[in-house]
């Protein structure tokens, strides 16, 4: 009889890639799943709150292609869309109930869903 164990360690393979970026960005999360942090941070635990916040959204893409859209989120140049709604985007900003705001705004639902997975 086969059985399967679960190991005791979770690993974790998201490419991050530390580069000098714009005032006012912390970090990005890719579509392709990698993860980008501004080298400008030097406090430890700041880093590691960037880290966890951008992993939800790389998480959230990966869950886009695995759902064929239906949950998670993804991005082109004219649009967010996050789980299944779509939101137009344009000049660093993004349509939401009505009103531009700016992207990274922490109204948005993913990025409420990513800033409380950050204080955990």
């Amino acid at each position: 009889m086969a059985f399967k164990i679960k190991a005791p360690y979770v690993i974790d393979n998201t490419p991050i890639y530390s580069v000098d970026e714009e005032d006012g960005v912390l970090g990005r999360a890719n579509s392709n799943g990698t993860i980008i942090i501004n080298n400008k941070i030097k406090d430890p635990k700041q880093l590691k709150e960037v880290i966890k916040h951008e992993k939800v959204h790389a998480d959230d893409f990966m869950l886009f292609a695995k759902t064929n859209g239906k949950k998670g989120m993804d991005y082109d140049d004219n649009k967010i869309t996050y789980n299944s709604k779509s939101y137009a985007r344009k000049n660093g900003k993004i349509k939401y109930q009505g009103k531009w705001r700016p992207e990274g705004w922490p109204g948005f639902p993913w990025e409420k869903k990513a800033y409380k997975k950050e204080k955990k």
